[in-house]
């Protein structure tokens, strides 16, 4: 590591831990709610388990145990003390951009390892999570470290790590693992042979197994980490606007020509029976209204494609400032997009990994809803192809000037 890269590392990781301890200060919605959102329901979870020892899921059976316990962890240290979970998620985060960095730095060179760091440091959503208690906090490096070690850990051992990783990923977003089976085919192409792929595949089962005798045991039912069924009618019904609709247990669904409201619709008292009621009004409600959904699946994506959600603020100036942040990120979006492309000229095995893992959270976000915090765990693989992008461009710049002063 050169000197400038040490500075930097240095100037980063200050940054991560300032804003880690500012962040409700900083965030505006933190600042009217330190316990926004799912953070409430974490911190409540986190805070039974620390104390009493008791594991409560509070929102059905879709929450991943991974950050739960990680945070029931610093509590039973502390006490309850939600800003030293921020300061964890600081150093969660920087251990991202270390992995992201060394991604960087393998596929390319250092000169653009930096600009990675720089740009993944200063990344509005890759930042702002810190604040937030999300599970995304710890998603965010299991996924930079899984690809890394699918990318350059050989062996036995590299197959063993990596699929523990991804097991861990699973257990903290559990719709990541059906990508281990993806990760299985690549590591197939890539290997020609079949060791290293049933190691992975093995490493992955071995580590989810554990938690998923657990809480199928508990509830009488196979149940691989979390269900969807709940989530997936919550995101996919007349009401939907491409997100999670706060106030959905209080609609009056219409499906098969009989309208009730939600609550009514999902009447099991067994939460994986209501969870199962729930998939199949979902199923029901996409066959009865495709043009409907498809019009659904637009408004998703657009969702992801804004830099802060779709908004139509009365105040201009503020409106003017969210269509600009709109088109940078757009800018950001169209280099990533590009850069990873160019890359598989060089790297095509790892660019194909990194489109696969992208692909996967892109599918789910059309399965289930739209926006920047769906969208977070690819962001780090976003910023590598922007940087590569930005370095080659500069780089091809800096050539035809010097060619031409000659």
């Amino acid at each position: 590591m050169s000197r400038a890269a040490l500075w930097l590392w240095l100037i980063v990781i200050a940054l991560r831990l300032a804003y880690a301890l500012l962040a409700t200060q900083v965030d505006p919605l933190l600042r009217a709610n330190p316990l926004h959102g799912d953070a409430v329901i974490h911190d409540s979870m986190a805070q039974r388990l620390a104390f009493t020892g008791e594991y409560r899921l509070e929102k059905g059976l879709m929450t991943a145990p991974a950050y739960i316990f990680l945070m029931a962890g610093v509590y039973a240290l502390v006490g309850h003390a939600p800003d030293a979970v921020r300061v964890l998620n600081a150093l969660l985060g920087l251990v991202a951009l270390w992995g992201l960095w060394l991604l960087t730095r393998r596929l390319t060179d250092e000169r653009t390892a930096n600009l990675t760091l720089i740009l993944g440091a200063l990344h509005p959503h890759l930042l702002m999570i810190t604040g937030w208690l999300y599970t995304e906090n710890l998603a965010l490096p299991l996924a930079v470290w899984a690809i890394y070690g699918l990318s350059f850990w050989q062996g036995v051992g590299g197959a063993a790590a990596s699929g523990a990783l991804l097991g861990l990923l699973a257990l903290t977003r559990a719709n990541y693992l059906p990508f281990a089976l993806l990760a299985v085919v690549w590591l197939v192409w890539r290997a020609r042979c079949w060791k290293p792929p049933a190691l992975l595949l093995l490493a992955t089962v071995l580590t989810v197994a554990p938690y998923v005798a657990y809480i199928s045991a508990r509830y009488g039912a196979f149940i691989p980490i979390g269900l969807g069924g709940y989530v997936l009618l919550w995101a996919n019904n007349e009401y939907a606007d491409g997100g999670f609709d706060p106030l959905f247990l209080e609609r009056n669904l219409t499906i098969g020509g009989e309208t009730k409201s939600t609550r009514q619709w999902l009447d099991a008292d067994d939460p994986v029976a209501r969870d199962r009621q729930a998939m199949r009004l979902a199923f029901q409600w996409i066959r009865e209204n495709p043009i409907a959904w498809l019009r659904l699946l637009g408004r998703k994506i657009a969702l992801t494609l804004s830099a802060f959600g779709l908004q139509n603020p009365e105040n201009r100036a503020i409106a003017a400032a969210l269509r600009l942040a709109d088109g940078v990120y757009w800018l950001f979006l169209a280099a990533a997009g590009y850069g990873l492309w160019r890359l598989r000229r060089s790297e095509k095995l790892v660019a194909v990994l990194i489109g696969l893992f992208i692909g996967w959270t892109l599918f789910t976000i059309l399965l289930y809803a739209g926006g920047s915090r769906p969208l977070l765990p690819a962001q780090p693989f976003l910023v590598l192809g922007a940087a590569t992008l930005i370095a080659a461009s500069v780089s091809t710049r800096s050539n035809q000037c010097y060619n031409s002063s000659r």
